[in-house]
């Protein structure tokens, strides 16, 4: 989704829309995994209600009260291993997939947040006189603000160019005098 690789863009115009587009998938693929989560969640209550299943619902509800806020205590020991090149969950069962589950759409809020930024951003400066169609080399990596260089635009050069030779068929003259400045009929 996002522009991993240094990207050249024609003007401004080009890049601003690419960002919307990809700020419009993120939120599909967010709505998909909320989706997901829940799904779980209910399919989980209608088995085994369990702690841990419990404590992930209310990292996603929120506090009820935001006088009250619950605290959700970190436990130390972790179900995830780490096998160099790998993390392996060490276990079956619902809880290990929601936390990857959450971890991904943790990630995909967080791309749309900088996403939305970097749009607010471009708007202002295209507000405050930046041509629209200037063009720009621009670079995005998760966690990190865009890095934009702006650079001499194609837009304006030609694209298409048509050249012909136009002829037409031609009658003969005939031989009449003709006097310089007079028009001739025929």
């Amino acid at each position: 989704m996002l522009i991993e690789d240094a990207e050249k863009f024609r003007t401004f115009d080009e890049l601003q829309s690419t960002i919307e587009r990809n700020i419009d998938l993120l939120k599909k693929k967010s709505e998909e995994y909320s989706k997901i989560i829940g799904d779980k969640l209910r399919e989980s209550e209608k088995t085994v209600q369990d702690d841990d299943i419990a404590e992930l619902k209310a990292k996603l509800n929120g506090p009820t009260d935001p006088k009250k806020k619950k605290t959700v205590k970190k436990d130390k020991k972790t179900n995830w291993h780490d096998l160099g090149g790998i993390i392996i969950y060490d276990g079956i069962g619902t809880k290990g997939e929601l936390e990857l589950f959450f971890k991904t759409l943790e990630n995909i809020k967080s791309q749309i947040e900088n996403l939305e930024k970097a749009k607010v951003a471009i708007s202002d400066l295209i507000s405050k006189g930046l041509k629209k169609d200037i063009g720009c080399v621009a670079i995005m990596k998760h966690n990190s603000p865009f890095e934009i260089v702006i650079v001499k635009s194609d837009a304006n050069q030609k694209r298409l160019s048509f050249k012909s030779i136009f002829s037409v068929n031609t009658e003969p003259m005939r031989d009449t005098k003709h006097i310089p400045g007079e028009l001739i009929t025929i």
